[in-house]
């Protein structure tokens, strides 16, 4: 049996992956706190705070003295070091009048960053758990990449903004745009249903995202939306998939080489030349049994997941299997 026989090379499309085997992290779903902490806030400054007070003490804001002045309100500034946790706190809070803004931002949020999606392929389609970036990453990682995606896009924001009078940026946009365009990076031919109803590929999705937020910043499609600090969150994905991803590094890697314990240095022991017998050469069965093996593991983690001997395996199965083709 080859390589391209074998089910869990190809992609999948459809529920029927519920069957495999999927790395889940342990305890409770960054992504499902990411949502809770979002739909605390909005409802808490409705329900206890006047005049939006709370939205307004957390979203990244600048507005000069005479503004200010007119306004009857307290001046801050982008450069302010006071304010500098509004570039973390402005991708928690949304429009208060808008109940759509933090309701589309967290739907989308739920289907790429946990995996509950409308999908559609051989066994049908409708809303299921499949694929999700926070899985893929693991729950630590997931958050790091999410906080520097919104602080991120608050950055180039107060830049881009810096010289005018009255300016502000909140919701999580940002960080959603991240997620969307990694998920679309991680599964380019997962197919998903756009809108709702048009059957697409993630790669045509993720693609058309980008191509409307950046004619959205080019000013052809008006709104009082952010459209840069989306295109920035779509970067960021982006050089994570290829610096991060692609290369086996992690952005929370220090915390983990942080908490390992020290390693202890062997004790020297005198040179002495053992022999070794050769092990006999596998068989056919247990090359193949260890070759399901590492492809299942290849499937769940990907190829930075795998280990230097494992990668090294595939390379060797796959130069056998090409070889056995060549004599046919």
């Amino acid at each position: 049996m080859g390589l391209s026989d074998r089910d869990y090379v190809h992609d999948d499309y459809s529920n029927e992956r519920k069957h495999r085997r999927r790395r889940r992290s342990s305890g409770r779903s960054a992504v499902i706190t990411i949502i809770f902490i979002n739909f605390a806030l909005w409802f808490a400054n409705g329900l206890f705070f006047e005049n939006n007070d709370l939205t307004n003490a957390l979203l990244l804001r600048q507005v000069d003295e005479e503004t200010a002045m007119k306004e009857r309100i307290e001046p801050v500034s982008f450069l302010d070091p006071a304010m500098c946790y509004r570039y973390v706190t402005c991708g928690f809070v949304h429009s208060p009048q808008d109940v759509l803004h933090i309701l589309f931002n967290m739907f989308a949020l739920l289907m790429f960053g946990y995996g509950m999606m409308l999908g559609v392929g051989p066994g049908g389609f409708g809303f299921v758990r499949g694929e999700n970036v926070e899985s893929r990453l693991g729950r630590l990682e997931f958050t790091a990449f999410y906080l520097l995606t919104i602080i991120a896009g608050g950055v180039v924001f107060a830049i881009s903004n810096y010289h005018e009078s009255e300016a502000g940026v909140l919701g999580a946009s940002g960080g959603v745009s991240g997620v969307v365009i990694l998920f679309a990076w991680l599964y380019p031919r997962k197919m998903l249903l756009f809108m709702g109803f048009l059957p697409m590929p993630m790669w045509a999705i993720g693609g058309l995202i980008v191509c409307m937020d950046a004619a959205g910043a080019a000013g052809t499609m008006g709104g009082n939306i952010a459209y840069s600090v989306h295109l920035v969150g779509a970067a960021c994905g982006t050089l994570y998939y290829f610096i991060f991803l692609k290369q086996g590094l992690k952005l929370t890697g220090w915390l983990e080489t942080s908490s390992a314990p020290p390693r202890k240095q062997p004790k020297k022991s005198p040179k002495m030349q053992v022999h070794v017998p050769e092990e006999p050469m596998a068989s056919e069965d247990d090359f193949n049994r260890r070759l399901d093996t590492i492809l299942k593991r290849y499937g769940e983690v990907g190829e930075s997941g795998l280990s230097a001997a494992e990668r090294e395996f595939l390379r060797e199965a796959s130069r056998k299997f090409a070889e056995k083709h060549r004599k046919r």
